[in-house]
């Protein structure tokens, strides 16, 4: 028992230290007159416990700390998938990957893009898109502005970036010496300066901090200083909690630019990522400072069902709409951004979805309905074919290949340590993922 209370010491400090009150903000008790802009901000592969603000003691992450105290920060917030993929799809569609055969995309589904097109907005889509070419491209899928929208990882996070799939567009704007997400970032910037009068939405994806892991080079030096001389811990790597420094870091100058134009107080800011940190080891070139992370306190990591492969940072910036301030408990989904989104732009009609439901309110201190949470991989990955589902405090997670069935009380020991006894009463998880499967 004593063991199980030190372990879980980090998440109660975590717990503690943020301001978990409805504390009032700076912000009208109406809803603003004009839509706002929307700018969707997606990190690839960034775990739960890899910012700052999110407890981890190495990374430094001062804009997104900031941007999390002047916001909502969502401390249980889940990708739709536990890889990239379908999770990507859910962001962009606001439904469960098993919708969208986990990220094929099939049939007519309306994106996030012709979401705020229909709403009058101009609209863009940069970097990482890995939901197909051809009809399935962003072009075709909603984006008058598409910039650097490869399907996969870099190469190097250094020019010329993709060397088996390079990139015409990025090519003509960078040289050599160039790094990845400050050459995207600086694409964002050009784009919303030229938009400063207008009103749009931007899909901002980050290829970072996927690997291959290589952070940029006076980052690497900071953190080599830094853990040489007073902070040494083994997880996150150096390159690792570079890359993530440098996201920040750029975070922070379209937030500054959004202020100098007079637009941050009416834009709803996300910043997310599309699925939970990689644990484990690389294969083949790819294998150099992994496995990067350890995802905290969270079992397991990318590719699997535990907390530590779904549960993401999730941080919402709103200050013309939200009421309050504050890190919430609250449950929400990459599923929730599509409704969400929607209803800021005065089209929830169209923007329904049965596997989402719009956090607006949350961020006015209000409570989410209880619902059930599903997550599914079929596909496979470090703990093979699993499906889950939570309600409430409780979890279910079930071994697909064995049809082993696993329950958690989530509320109680969230790092999954110990299995319960019995499933839980008055909740038939079980009955409940057999409907949805």
């Amino acid at each position: 028992m004593i063991l199980r209370f030190l372990r879980l010491i980090p998440i109660i400090t975590l717990f503690a230290s943020c301001n978990s009150s409805s504390a009032p903000a700076a912000a009208p008790s109406t809803t603003p007159a004009s839509p706002p802009n929307i700018l969707l901000i997606v990190a690839d592969d960034l775990g739960w416990a890899d910012l700052n603000c999110y407890g981890n003691p190495l990374v430094k992450s001062p804009n997104l700390d900031a941007l999390a105290r002047r916001g909502v920060q969502f401390m249980q917030a889940y990708a739709a998938a536990p890889a990239g993929k379908p999770s990507r799809a859910a962001l962009q569609t606001g439904l469960h990957p098993s919708r969208t055969d986990h990220g094929a995309l099939p049939g007519n589904y309306e994106t996030l893009g012709e979401l705020a097109q229909r709403a009058g907005l101009l609209t863009a889509h940069i970097g990482k898109w890995q939901l197909g070419t051809g009809s399935k491209s962003p072009r075709n899928q909603g984006y008058d502005h598409v910039f650097a929208a490869n399907e996969s990882y870099p190469d190097s996070y250094y020019h010329p970036f993709f060397s088996t799939q390079p990139q015409a567009d990025l090519l003509a704007e960078t040289k050599p010496g160039d790094y990845l997400t400050d050459k995207l970032t600086d694409h964002a910037l050009d784009l919303l300066d030229k938009w400063r009068d207008s009103t749009w939405l931007l899909s901002l994806n980050y290829y970072a901090p996927h690997v291959p892991l290589e952070g940029r080079k006076d980052q690497v030096t900071g953190y080599r200083a830094l853990i040489d001389s007073t902070h040494w811990r083994k997880f996150p790597t150096l390159e690792y909690a570079a890359m993530i420094s440098v996201i920040d870091e750029n975070v922070g100058r379209i937030v500054d630019l959004l202020r100098e134009n007079g637009q941050l107080e009416n834009t709803l800011i996300i910043f997310t990522s599309d699925n939970g940190g990689l644990d484990l080891p690389a294969e083949g070139k790819l294998l150099p400072h992994t496995p990067p992370t350890d995802n905290g306190i969270l079992r397991g990591g990318k590719g699997t069902l535990y907390e530590g492969g779904i549960r993401v940072p999730f941080i919402v910036h709103y200050p013309a709409y939200a009421t309050t301030q504050f890190a919430s408990l609250e449950q929400v989904m990459g599923t929730d951004i599509f409704p969400s989104v929607g209803e800021a732009l005065s089209q929830g009609d169209y923007a329904a979805s049965p596997d989402g439901q719009s956090f607006l309110h949350l961020l006015r201190g209000a409570s989410a309905k209880p619902r059930f949470l599903f997550w599914s991989a079929p596909y496979g990955g470090p703990e093979g074919a699993a499906s889950a589902v939570r309600y409430g405090d409780f979890k279910l997670y079930r071994d697909d290949s064995t049809d082993s069935l696993t329950y958690f009380n989530l509320g109680a020991l969230p790092d999954e340590s110990l299995r319960m006894a019995l499933p839980p009463e008055g909740t038939d998880l079980l009955k409940a993922l057999n409907a949805r499967d």
